[in-house]
């Protein structure tokens, strides 16, 4: 149980390392004053595995899978293949959107300072422990 959520939150955190390019498009998306996750709503993967309720637990999987399936590479970059709209019509809230669109900002900018050239086979491992974490053969 601990795998399918912990593995996409993995593939976000392993670009989003470092953070110290102070350029205009940086600064306008992401500023400093602005706090990462939204203060008002309360992320599932932000509680411990052995306090969540199956509801949590539940849409932590959906959220697995929809990031399986539309996390994609383009011109070496991450993107995500689901408009707002889609994304919440599966039934996921908008603000775990949000923070895809924040991570993804952050990923591609690391890639884009640390010169990774190998974003699809990193993206193809990835989903491959996803697959596997979420029983998806």
């Amino acid at each position: 149980m601990k795998r399918f959520i912990i593995v996409p939150i993995m593939v976000f955190i392993l670009f989003s390392c470092q953070n110290s390019n102070n350029t205009v498009e940086s600064k306008e998306i992401a500023k400093e004053e602005e706090p990462y996750f939204r203060p008002d709503y309360h992320y599932a993967q932000q509680t411990p595995d052995s306090l969540r309720t199956p509801e949590q637990n539940v849409l932590l999987k959906k959220l697995s899978i929809v990031l399986y399936e539309n996390l994609a590479v383009k011109d070496n970059k991450m993107v995500f293949n689901l408009s707002e709209k889609e994304f919440v019509a599966k039934g996921i809230p908008v603000e775990y959107y949000e923070l895809i669109q924040k991570d993804l900002v952050n990923n591609n900018k690391h890639i884009k300072e640390n010169n990774i050239l190998n974003v699809d086979s990193i993206l193809k491992e990835s989903n491959k422990q996803i697959k596997k974490s979420i029983d998806l053969q």
